[in-house]
């Protein structure tokens, strides 16, 4: 890009002038946040909105990674890369021996030397021999010029200095108490649970809250949704955590293992990132030729329920007003689930729903075990 290689990185000496002018590159590309994602992942990068927007809204130094992978999709020349890279690492290299400097040019306190001791008549004593003129041993007779009568004449013990640990290792020491109370306060609060993986690349979600849930907005969430779709699950991706992406953050925790709580943590995020993807379901035309099929009596009425129910989508939870969960094409709830003794993840299953409707329906002799008004 000609712009960028116009960028004065020369005269940049601090982290916070080296944020501006990646600010600056962005701006000049004329990209949003959600087109550089899409850039960079062409490219072979991983460059989520969230981390993007955190980088340019802060004046640290960014990773080294995430600023060619903004340069990349900005389409900056291999040879300018160099150049922001080398520029970048000079800065840090300049951080880390201030950083160093800091430790170790510590002022420190010491005691004042003690005075000599005095001869009697003035003159210093030597070490290990007495002074001049001094009493010699065992003679009671007061030496001449000796001290003034009443006063005890004793050897005079320097004061010891004060013992303290370096500065690098008390200021680590604090560090470690510091972490001791995080990990505690963690665990009171549940945020994390026992045994629970440790996020694997804090950029990915930093400057984001421990937990997303629903009602929030921003590209924390964005980033969640992003990493919903990559995972095989279809959501609007928004910047909005409202009712569907609530469904399908359960629908991947159910097929994960994981405890499903409709909410995302560091865990989940984890679990994201990584190799687990959920299982495509059937297509639209495909549940109704079943539906049709498994329901000869009334086929445009089971069809016609179960979109109302679910819009025809075997991903479908809805929760309701009591924190209860509703499954799949047929909304069978976690009461129902119970009493079968089906797992969430079977409840999930288009046949394994149509099959059960179908039971449901061989006892009644129509759909009045449902009650749906809206239509999807």
């Amino acid at each position: 890009m000609d712009d960028a290689a116009r960028v004065p990185l020369t005269h940049v000496a601090t982290a916070g002038e080296y944020v501006a002018l990646l600010r600056d590159v962005r701006r000049r590309s004329g990209l949003t946040y959600r087109e550089i994602t899409r850039q960079a992942s062409a490219a072979g990068h991983w460059l989520p909105p969230s981390t993007l927007a955190t980088m340019l809204g802060r004046t640290t130094l960014p990773r080294e990674r995430t600023v060619v992978a903004l340069l990349v999709a900005c389409g900056t020349t291999p040879a300018d890369v160099r150049r922001w890279v080398e520029t970048r690492r000079n800065i840090e290299a300049q951080l880390g021996e201030r950083d160093r400097w800091e430790n170790q040019a510590v002022p420190t306190t010491s005691s004042p030397p003690a005075a000599p001791q005095q001869a009697a008549n003035g003159a210093p004593a030597v070490d290990g021999a007495p002074a001049a003129n001094s009493a010699p041993a065992g003679n009671s007779e007061p030496a001449a010029n000796s001290a003034p009568a009443g006063t005890v004449v004793g050897p005079v013990r320097p004061p010891q200095p004060r013992v303290t640990a370096p500065w690098p290792t008390r200021r680590w020491l604090r560090l470690a108490v510091l972490a001791v109370l995080g990990v505690l306060t963690v665990g009171a609060s549940g945020v994390l649970l026992p045994g629970a993986a440790a996020t694997v690349d804090s950029s990915l979600s930093e400057g984001c809250p421990l937990i997303l849930r629903q009602g929030m907005y921003g590209p924390c969430v964005l980033d969640l949704q992003e990493r919903l779709v990559a995972g095989g699950l279809e959501v609007p991706v928004d910047g909005w955590f409202g009712p569907d992406t609530t469904s399908r953050l359960i629908v991947f925790q159910a097929f994960g293992g994981l405890p499903v709580s409709g909410t995302a943590d560091g865990r989940v995020l984890d679990e994201l990132s990584g190799a687990v993807k959920v299982p495509p379901t059937w297509t639209e035309d495909r549940i109704g030729k079943e539906v049709r099929r498994v329901f000869p009596e009334d086929p445009g009425g089971a069809v016609q329920l179960a979109r109302c129910l679910s819009g025809l989508d075997p991903y479908r939870v809805e929760i309701a007003g009591d924190g209860s969960r509703r499954w799949g094409l047929f909304q069978f709830s976690d009461m129902e689930l119970s009493r079968l003794g089906v797992d969430r993840r079977t409840a999930l299953d288009p046949g394994w729903s149509i099959g059960a409707a179908r039971h449901v329906w061989s006892r009644t002799g129509d759909f009045g075990h449902w009650h749906c008004t809206a239509s999807r």
